[in-house]
């Protein structure tokens, strides 16, 4: 009689474990539910300034950010914004001199002019270039300052 009991009650016991485990996971989903990110435009903005500069400095990094510019090597700079950036941003990039002359002769961007108008959040993260090595007989420096301005929105 003893041994009845206690199979019975070892049996509810794990029925109460696992009707909790249920309560518990119904009680996870419906906060959940609720539960969203923060979309203010701040919070927004600031995202995309680090996403931006993460992505120039990561470029300048690989030595690739200098050889684009310095070559004039748009098309190429246009694809690695494509590849490195999230694929719902978009992009428009400007390079300056420092006597604030527009030097990229064709526009590197991703998407339309539309989409910077009409978006809510629109940032700009400027990033500088010092100069750039000559290959020649032997490597040389060169102090040619370049300023990359890089536009960013949310499609």
């Amino acid at each position: 009689m003893k041994m009845k009991n206690r199979n019975k009650k070892a049996q509810i016991r794990v029925l109460e474990t696992i009707l909790a485990s249920f309560v518990m996971m119904v009680a996870l989903s419906f906060v959940n539910i609720f539960a969203t990110n923060p979309t203010s435009p701040k919070y927004e903005a600031t995202e995309l300034q680090k996403v931006g500069y993460n992505v120039l400095h990561d470029l300048d990094e690989q030595g690739l950010l200098a050889r684009f510019v310095y070559n004039g090597e748009w098309n190429n700079l246009r694809a690695a914004l494509r590849v490195t950036l999230p694929t719902d941003v978009y992009f428009n990039t400007t390079v300056y001199d420092l006597s604030n002359r527009k030097l990229d002769d064709a526009t590197v961007f991703l998407g339309n002019s539309q989409i910077f108008t009409n978006s809510k959040n629109v940032v700009s993260v400027t990033y500088g270039l010092v100069g750039s090595t000559k290959v020649g007989a032997a490597y040389q420096a060169v102090y040619d300052p370049r300023i990359v301005i890089l536009w960013l929105t949310r499609g």
